[in-house]
């Protein structure tokens, strides 16, 4: 299905460019520019595709400003003429229609940018297309923004993203897991373990592994397994867990034990330990500070009667104490 869409888009880009060219064209009738109206009126992906060919246009137009290009220009017109002008002039037609085709292909090569938060808190940053990204801490995002295409890969972490409204649509990559949206609200959290966590806020994604595609609608979640099979996850009873942890919060709802240790020691200097295999996959539920280690011990062993033991490194081990 992936592949179909991007063949669809590709053909409905050359259809947009047939038409950038058509317009520019001199003998360009008044029949045929409504007939481009009605072609663009037909589909709102018509008008995305057109804007989009358009730009590349304009960026081509430019090269005929760059002072090289002049430079070489004029040195080419003071040279005298000779028979094999006409089939250097070709060459470089042809290099510059390959050079182009290249730049369409690598969407313009652009430069990676990585936004890395480091503290104990998390972060906003702004990403270069004015989408907004909560970082929570430990969390490493790499951006790439071409003409075509938005595209992120969480490294490790948990990110908050809200997206800025574009006919380019963004992908967010997490291990194998791949998140597709226009523009909306959305949590992916990538675990040590492998797994991948999705939530919806607002609007509509769209989470790929593999042969497999899940599309999610507000309020819902999801896991992929490391094994790249999607788990549909519980309706979000309320957003209060996805809103908490940006306000410095954690909210567990029935949250395996080793989940709520890795998300607790993102934000801490004292790191803890499930020394307990029998426990990892303990239920926990309560809201607690992040960061604030003492105040989750003390509900483990008032509620499930896990205390910490100190370790020679400065960790604290969880273990039952019966």
């Amino acid at each position: 299905m992936i592949r179909n869409d991007n063949r669809d888009d590709t053909l409905l880009f050359e259809h947009a460019s047939a038409w950038v060219a058509r317009l520019e064209a001199p003998d360009c009738s008044p029949e045929e520019r409504q007939s481009f109206e009605d072609w663009l009126a037909e589909d709102p992906a018509h008008v995305s595709a057109w804007v989009q060919a358009e730009k590349l246009h304009q960026r081509s137009a430019g090269l005929a400003g760059d002072p090289w290009l002049r430079t070489a220009a004029a040195r080419a017109a003071r040279r005298p003429q000779r028979r094999w002008l006409p089939s250097v002039a070709a060459a470089a037609g042809v290099c510059l229609a390959v050079g182009l085709g290249w730049m369409l292909y690598t969407d313009g090569n652009p430069t990676p940018l990585t936004y890395a938060n480091a503290s104990l808190l998390p972060q906003q940053r702004t990403l270069a297309d004015g989408s907004i990204a909560m970082l929570d801490a430990g969390t490493t995002l790499t951006a790439r923004f071409g003409w075509r295409k938005r595209e992120l890969a969480l490294e490790h972490g948990r990110i908050q993203l809200q997206v800025e409204p574009s006919s380019r649509s963004l992908r967010v990559q997490a291990g194998g897991s791949s998140i597709r949206d226009i523009g909306t609200t959305f949590q992916v959290e990538r675990l040590a373990d492998g797994r991948v966590e999705v939530a919806l806020l607002e609007g509509v994604v769209e989470v790929t592994s593999g042969s497999a595609q899940h599309t999610l609608s507000p309020g819902q979640q999801l896991q992929v397994l490391a094994s790249g099979k999607i788990q549909p996850g519980p309706q979000l009873s309320s957003t209060a867990a996805a809103e908490a942890w940006p306000q410095g919060k954690l909210v567990f709802d029935g949250t395996p034990l080793a989940t709520v240790v890795e998300r607790m020691n993102r934000y801490g200097s004292t790191p803890l330990v499930v020394a307990d295999p029998d426990i990892a996959d303990l239920a926990v539920s309560g809201t607690f500070r992040a960061g604030d280690a003492h105040e989750l011990l003390s509900a483990l062993e008032l509620g499930w009667s896990i205390a910490g033991q100190p370790r020679s490194d400065g960790a604290l081990e969880l273990r039952r104490t019966y």
